[in-house]
């Protein structure tokens, strides 16, 4: 799509939208201003009434997370009112649809062991699509395990879901897991090597029902882009069987937002954050697509 596309967009259905978020952001910087000086002087007086130095800070530093957590909620709701209707209004100018959540994560569960099993799991804005005959989905996730201090994030990224010829088992490919390469991560799977691709093996594993399959689709071309991959996301796992491609690319922060509530940026300039976003995600979904197919 092309910039007139952008800005048919933000001068047509997204105009309302965008003229409006300045002053939704002002209102609700200035509840966050008054909510955290609200909580600051709440925090201080039981700190000033319970001894020790250490429990005063507890108190104050609580009451002030809390206090934060309030405050938010005003802002979220004024990014909401851009995200939400660009998202929409982006997805539908490229024949897209959109869903922000509550919807089901195409392909998610046969890979949710690859990842260890993690015990939390979000999943947010799923675009559906068909590029050139081929149906896609993509979505955005975030996988945790554990609690408290033992919590760690397992997964951020973007998990495609694309259609393509169908296969007779069922092959994974999944980060390189040291020591734990000698268990295979599904029930009649077994490893599949190429000895003569050792930056390939020294990355990543290939675990197959069938063998000869596998090495007829981890071509050296598929294990090219799958390095390329590993180098630019840290994490890739895929999953072909039956008619689909699951891929999974870990990526930093989060996509397919407007940008912080507590800076003034121009609404076109927030949409372009967006515009941008679904733009990379879709070539990464036609590069699985040309490479997985």
């Amino acid at each position: 799509m092309t910039s007139g596309d952008f800005d048919r967009l933000c001068d047509g259905p997204l105009a309302s939208a965008i003229v409006g978020l300045e002053g939704a952001r002002r209102t609700a910087m200035q509840r966050f201003g008054w909510i955290m000086v609200g909580a600051g002087a709440l925090g201080l007086v039981p700190a000033f009434l319970v001894p020790g130095l250490a429990f005063k800070a507890f108190i104050l530093f609580f009451v002030l997370v809390v206090g934060y957590m309030v405050a938010s909620v005003p802002l979220d709701r004024a990014a909401r009112t851009l995200k939400e209707p660009a998202l929409i209004a982006i997805g539908q100018a490229r024949g897209l649809s959109h869903q922000a959540g509550s919807f089901t994560a195409d392909g998610y569960d046969a890979i949710h062991p690859l990842f260890g099993r993690p015990g939390g799991r979000t999943f947010r804005d799923r675009f559906e699509g068909d590029d050139n005959g081929r149906r896609f989905i993509l979505y955005e996730a975030s996988l945790v395990s554990g609690s408290g201090k033992s919590r760690r994030d397992v997964f951020n990224g973007l998990i495609f879901n694309v259609a393509r010829r169908p296969v007779q088992g069922e092959t994974v490919v999944v980060p390189d897991r040291g020591l734990f390469n000698f268990f295979s991560p599904g029930r009649g799977m077994e490893r599949v090597r190429f000895e003569d691709d050792p930056t390939f093996e020294q990355g990543l594993e290939v675990y197959s029902t069938r063998p000869d399959e596998a090495r007829a689709l981890i071509n050296p071309v598929v294990r090219e882009q799958l390095k390329a991959w590993r180098s630019a996301h840290g994490k890739v796992i895929v999953r072909l069987a039956g008619d689909q491609a699951t891929v999974a690319l870990a990526s930093p922060g989060d996509r397919f937002e407007v940008g912080s509530m507590f800076q003034s940026i121009p609404g076109r300039e927030r949409v372009r954050v967006i515009w941008d976003d679904l733009e990379e995600a879709l070539g990464l979904m036609r590069q699985i697509a040309g490479t997985l197919g």
